[in-house]
């Protein structure tokens, strides 16, 4: 988390709002291994004291054809209901979402599935938006909820259909909807998030918190909290900054490989050592 504190304070300013009954939209965004999943996971984390605040998550998969509708946010509902206070969740999903909770078969007995399969026969796509936002406006009346859903430009559409329709409802809602994605993945596969985002920020219906690299400070710091005694030249950390341009995962991929090489009696030397190290993009 080092250099993040202004992030993971902006997160938690938004989650002030949220659970103040003002729904956020929040869009975390960056490239591979600049640390989007950590932030979320650290203010995660911090949520996590307050036992009052449900918590679901989901994860696009990059999917080749059709990919399931909704999958991100199935499986975060289905967590959900996996934590304390399932009975509850599942009657909100019964009185409010039956078309949500007919794809989850296994939380209802064997009599209610076939209730459910008669109910909810020629739903449709917006039914099914609809109900789910009824649902989640129903259980923030009782609890807060963060609701993440992580790699959206591998989001199938209804899924971007359904965080578009989140942000937009006017009732109030004690809801935060933290979505992760890659900028260059959405412009490289002309993904429609892009655009959708665009259109929210427009009408002030979301948020983007926008992840930068680390700077040279940031990693001196990373370096000390590492190795709190450590004798390293003033100049190593501009070096590892300029090697890997500050990207978090590949400074701790360098670090690592450094450690392993000294601790091993071995010193990086050599091409392919040199390449193996410092190669920021290989």
């Amino acid at each position: 988390m080092v250099g993040r504190e202004p992030a993971l304070a902006q997160m938690q300013n938004w989650s002030r709002r949220a659970f103040g009954g003002e729904r956020q939209v929040v869009f975390v965004t960056g490239e591979a291994g600049i640390g989007k999943t950590t932030l979320v996971e650290a203010f995660l984390q911090r949520v996590a004291g307050d036992p009052k605040i449900r918590v679901g998550q989901g994860q696009c998969l990059e999917q080749y054809g059709a990919g399931e509708a909704y999958l991100p946010a199935l499986e975060a509902i289905s967590r959900l209901c996996q934590e304390p206070g399932r009975e509850r969740l599942v009657e909100l999903l019964r009185r409010h979402a039956p078309t949500w909770l007919q794809q989850m078969p296994w939380l209802v007995g064997e009599a209610d599935r076939e209730g459910l399969q008669r109910e909810v026969i020629g739903a449709t796509r917006e039914r099914m938006m609809r109900e789910m936002a009824e649902a989640l406006e129903a259980l923030t009346s009782e609890t807060p909820l963060v609701l993440v859903l992580e790699d959206l430009h591998w989001s199938d559409y209804s899924t971007l259909d359904l965080v578009s329709y989140l942000a937009r409802r006017r009732k109030p809602a004690r809801l935060l909807l933290v979505a992760t994605y890659r900028p260059v993945e959405v412009t490289l596969s002309e993904h429609p998030l892009k655009g959708v985002k665009q259109e929210l920020q427009a009408h002030r219906q979301c948020e983007e918190l926008p992840l930068e690299y680390l700077s040279r400070e940031a990693v001196g710091e990373y370096l000390t909290s590492r190795f709190t005694r450590h004798e390293f030249p003033a100049a190593f950390a501009a070096l590892l900054h300029g090697r890997t341009e500050g990207n978090p995962f590949f400074l701790v991929n360098a670090v690592d490989y450094l450690q392993a090489e000294w601790s091993g009696g071995r010193r990086p030397s050599g091409p392919r050592r040199e390449s193996r190290c410092w190669n920021s993009r290989g």
